[in-house]
């Protein structure tokens, strides 16, 4: 067996995809089972005719030749599927190579696809069919064993290429590099203790406070929106009614006075703005300090096997040329191979605030990363000893019913300080079985 590419003794010149809602499955495959400059034969519906343009433009992209099988309106009609794709297999001439990939598609479209490229196994008794399992993360491939070949699947997906292939483009460049990381850092700290927190919570203006805080000073009272950088550039802010233990980490990091922080002072230690200086203030350090924790993942000897690829956050997303779905945002995510992992994060202890963001946060990660997505929610809740469960074991409950399934995970306050090992933790039982 081939050590280097586990599945080149499968690969073909001619793959016939079944193209279902999402189109990564088939992109995964194909880059792992069409030979170079092979053609994909892309068998679409009119209900998947937007998936079919996505996918035809990322296969060319990457040098492969496509061919369109369109079904029109005939999705379940068994005949027309069966009559529509002999007839395009039936023009491959007998020494070349056939696969089937029927991972996408309807059950109707994967019987009698099937069933018209099995029509041609007198001629060719060398066609390759095969089916990507979203739970192991592995290329399944038929054989005449009893036990299918199965090999995980090792291909890297930039964030880019994955939101490019729903059609998604970036408002603004996410952030690669965290932005004052030991000042998240200690913010982190400091938030294990409520009394900490709560005078921070109510001077950031954050969540349920929304007419209080200093940090109101930024933004317009009537809209909630910041207020122009030339604006901000003059405010400064009064900390006064901060903990002490907050206030030496503003005067350590962010280049605050005992009693003042000039915003256009601490934007020059790495913000591009103002309005970023407060964004940070009013919450957004739990997503740097996320970011730091995921980051220093594989600098540990002990997670170094877990392989995490690109890692970003705060991703301003819309549809592109369209207004169709609008703009919508994530906090962090990274990748492994082609697997996404989507992070909400909040600062919040409201048990409500935080269900919403696990709930927006899974719904988009599913609709990007397929069924292999794995959600996270990263928040500031705390245990009741008056509930009859954990508040992570709840939220996970009121999303999917299944708490002990690993898929998504939610981490608490008292998670924060050890945010690294749970997050390896995580991807760890989320690799996929052998």
């Amino acid at each position: 067996m081939n050590t280097t590419d586990p599945f080149k003794d499968h690969k073909t010149k001619h793959l016939f995809l079944l193209i279902g809602e999402n189109p990564l499955p088939n992109y995964v495959s194909t880059m792992k089972l069409l030979d170079r400059g092979g053609t994909a034969y892309l068998v679409y519906t009119n209900q998947t005719n937007s998936q079919k343009g996505i996918l035809t433009k990322a296969l060319k992209d990457k040098g492969f030749k496509v061919k369109l099988v369109p079904l029109e309106d005939n999705k379940s009609n068994a005949y027309k599927i069966y009559e529509i794709v002999l007839k395009c297999a039936e023009k491959i001439t007998s020494d070349e190579r056939i696969g089937l990939h029927y991972t996408g598609g309807t059950n109707t479209m994967a019987v009698h696809v099937y069933r018209a490229i099995s029509e041609l196994q007198p001629k060719r008794s060398n066609t390759v069919y095969s089916y990507l399992d979203a739970r192991t993360l592995e290329i399944f491939i038929d054989t005449s064993q009893p036990e299918p070949f199965h090999r995980g699947v090792e291909l890297e997906v930039s964030l880019k290429d994955l939101f490019n292939l729903h059609k998604y483009e970036f408002k603004f460049t996410p952030l690669s590099q965290p932005i004052l990381p030991d000042a998240a850092a200690e913010f982190a700290r400091l938030y294990q203790d409520e009394e900490i927190a709560k005078t921070w919570r109510t001077w950031s203006n954050t969540h349920r406070n929304n007419n209080y805080g200093e940090l109101k000073k930024a933004k317009y009272s009537e809209t909630g929106e910041y207020k122009p950088e030339e604006e901000l550039s003059n405010l400064s802010l009064n900390l006064s009614s901060i903990h002490p233990e907050i206030i030496k980490v503003l005067r350590n990091y962010l280049d605050a006075s005992q009693e003042q922080l000039s915003l256009k002072v601490t934007k020059n230690k790495g913000f591009t703005s103002c309005q970023q200086v407060c964004e940070w203030l009013e919450g957004i350090w739990l997503e740097h300090y996320v970011l730091t924790q995921i980051q220093a993942i594989p600098e540990d000897d002990n997670f170094k096997n877990l392989k995490i690829g690109e890692s970003q956050m705060t991703f301003i997303m819309k549809k592109s040329q369209t207004y169709e779905g609008g703009v919508f945002e994530f906090d962090v995510a990274f990748m492994r191979n082609y697997q996404l992992f989507a992070i909400s994060c909040t600062t919040s202890k409201d048990p409500k605030e935080c269900k919403l963001k696990l709930f927006e946060a899974y719904i988009r990660a599913k609709q990007l990363g397929g069924d292999e997505a794995r959600v996270a929610l990263v928040c500031c809740c705390d245990n009741d000893p008056r509930k009859p469960q954990p508040i992570e074991r709840y939220l996970k409950s009121q999303l999917e019913g299944a708490v002990a399934n690993p898929k998504n995970v939610v981490f608490v306050r008292k998670d924060l300080p050890d945010l690294k090992r749970k997050i390896a933790t995580w991807v760890r039982n989320n690799k996929g079985e052998s």
